[in-house]
């Protein structure tokens, strides 16, 4: 019996690998491309120069005893809890006020004591984001401060 030299056609095999090849290189980019992309609002150059108007700044404290509600001029109002939970009611009116009078501003900082419930945070973060139907029919739009920002508050009241 003769031994006979079989050769093996592998020119499709390599035009499978390289389609394949091709493929992984393109959707891995794209891929790559949507879990890098960041948000970010980078000032133009027309908006580089300083505003005429310093922001509101904003800042709701959630503690334990109640609410602290300042801005960047530091007036500070504090409101009580009720035997309920946090004042809503009263927060609600008085974000009002602040976005009447300042009706371009759109952001608040919450600052949270330790241990503060996940609940009242998500029920104070909905209190500063939607304007109230009352108020809403006065003019005001759907979402007063759509833009909140978290973080750690300094410790013990003032």
């Amino acid at each position: 019996m003769r031994a006979r030299a079989v050769s093996l056609n592998i020119v499709s095999m390599i035009d499978v690998f390289a389609v394949l090849v091709f493929f992984l290189l393109v959707s891995s980019s794209i891929t790559a491309a949507k879990l890098n992309v960041i948000d970010l609002n980078l000032p133009s150059q027309d908006q580089a120069l300083k505003p005429d108007k310093p922001p509101l700044q904003l800042t709701i404290t959630l503690r334990h005893n109640g609410l602290d509600v300042s801005d960047r001029n530091g007036g500070l109002r504090h409101l009580d809890n009720t035997p309920q939970g946090y004042n809503l009611q009263a927060l609600s009116e008085l974000l009002v006020q602040v976005k009447k009078s300042a009706p371009t501003e759109d952001t608040v900082t919450l600052l949270l004591e330790p241990d503060i419930p996940y609940d009242d945070l998500i029920r104070i973060m909905d209190t500063a984001r939607f304007t109230p139907a009352e108020a809403r029919a006065d003019g005001l739009p759907p979402e007063m401060f759509p833009n909140v920002s978290l973080g750690d508050a300094a410790g013990g009241a003032p």
